[in-house]
């Protein structure tokens, strides 16, 4: 079942990467959600948290499509044939990470070594690893709802999904 993601209250919520990227970067389906659904994190109508994986995922999703925007070639080959092309983004990258680690209600969650075999079990439910390890870290903190606009954790019976 999805619930609404600009609705969510009242309870702990895992936040995936896409939910991040999305309020950063302007998306006509996706970003209004994601500004309301922050905006009543910080506001305290709800406790939010991720992991370091989820932010390292979103500087790097960040980056590439800045590329993107800029280049005509694919990120990828930008950077292998400039490297220092890199750089021209860390600003940005910096403020994103600021911004992400100065919310309010926003906890990011350790992710011990042990986790990475729970990662494998979650991975029965058809999740790739990225998405399994989140789910591992879930169940390691009793958090039952997650923030996401990927069905792939519709197949999770026991989490709740809000997206749109």
């Amino acid at each position: 079942m999805i619930n609404n993601l600009a609705e969510f209250k009242n309870d702990d919520i895992f936040i995936d990467a896409n939910v991040f990227i999305y309020f950063f970067r302007l998306h006509s389906g996706y970003s209004n959600a994601c500004q309301q659904f922050f905006l009543n994190l910080v506001d305290g109508k709800f406790k939010g948290f991720t992991t370091t994986f989820v932010i390292e995922e979103v500087a790097y999703i960040l980056l590439i499509r800045a590329i993107a925007d800029d280049f005509s070639n694919h990120p990828i080959e930008v950077i292998r044939e400039n490297p220092e092309v890199v750089g021209k983004y860390t600003d940005r990258l910096h403020k994103a990470i600021n911004i992400i680690f100065s919310m309010d209600n926003l906890t990011v969650l350790d992710t011990p070594g042990e986790l990475f075999y729970s990662m494998i079990d979650g991975m029965q439910h058809g999740l790739l690893t990225r998405d399994a390890l989140y789910l591992a870290v879930m169940d390691q903190n009793h958090i039952q709802n997650i923030a996401s606009f990927d069905s792939d954790f519709d197949r999770v019976g026991y989490i709740m999904r809000s997206g749109l």
